[in-house]
């Protein structure tokens, strides 16, 4: 696993392949949250490919701005990295990873969430 203040290295990170609309499906669920991080720039590990290894998007939320790199690890949980535009993990998950019911919420404390923000 890549470590903070490292470059990640996308290939040492990715395990399983995803399937994006799943993953949007996630986002959608919560979209106004999604919305709030600003969004821009998403892209696959590899371009018009139906299953990449990984998910990045860049974000320009209240406390992060730069990069959020999804990857889907061999438990089926998610491993997520907060880099800088110079691609430098500034946060990430533990070991274990998060559940889809997890990311979201995991997501928006790192990126947007304040807390005079009510549900």
């Amino acid at each position: 696993m890549n470590q903070i203040k490292e470059v990640i290295d996308v290939k040492k990170a990715s395990c399983r392949e995803m399937y994006i609309p799943d993953l949007m499906e996630i986002f959608n669920s919560q979209r106004m949250i999604y919305w709030s991080w600003g969004v821009d720039h998403t892209k696959d590990l590899v371009d018009n490919v139906k299953r990449p290894k990984m998910f990045r998007m860049k974000v320009s939320g209240h406390h992060h701005k730069g990069y959020v790199y999804i990857f889907l690890n061999g438990m089926d949980l998610f491993d997520v990295y907060l880099t800088t535009t110079d691609e430098i993990i500034k946060d990430r998950t533990d070991e274990m990873g998060l559940y889809f019911d997890q990311l979201v919420e995991w997501i928006d404390e790192r990126v947007e969430r304040i807390p005079e923000y009510t549900r």
